[in-house]
């Protein structure tokens, strides 16, 4: 049931808005974890949607089942290195899962979000720092910018 406790931590924080109290918090949260991929210290004024997805799963406390870091990139490469990555075209998601999207005119992943719904073909998915702050974005399984996905184990 971690899945479903990730997502309602997620939810909790949709409205969220860039450089608010709710924002540094979630930036402090990240920062404030002692076994990131690398010591990298978040700034308010950094791209901010893989802190927030690891903060939540901080928050969560299922931060053992995902690579925290705040580069997609790197949590991406974090998360092959542990055989979490799926392919889109060979694994539909489940809620509490990760999605990470190479966005148009990207070489590389750059947007990352926790699936919070699957119904059919469509997904939603709540994604820091969409549109600055945190917002739900609703897609189909067949969206061109989706990348792959973190398998989250749940117990």
């Amino acid at each position: 049931m971690i899945k479903k406790h990730i997502v309602d931590v997620a939810a909790a924080c949709i409205g969220t808005m860039e450089g608010t109290d709710r924002h540094k918090t979630i930036i402090d949260i990240y920062n404030g974890y002692d076994k990131k991929t690398r010591p990298y210290k978040m700034r308010m004024t950094d791209p901010w949607c893989a802190a927030f997805v690891s903060a939540v799963f901080i928050a969560s406390g299922a931060a053992d089942l995902l690579p925290i870091e705040c580069s997609c990139y790197l949590m991406k490469k974090a998360a092959e290195n542990r055989g979490l990555l799926m392919d889109p075209k060979r694994y539909v998601p489940e809620p509490g899962d990760v999605i990470l999207y190479k966005m148009p005119g990207k070489n590389v992943v750059s947007h990352t979000g926790i699936v919070s719904s699957v119904n059919g073909s469509a997904l939603e998915v709540i994604e820091g720092n969409y549109g600055d702050a945190v917002g739900i974005r609703k897609i189909k399984l067949s969206y061109k910018c989706i990348d792959s996905y973190i398998r989250i184990e749940d117990d």
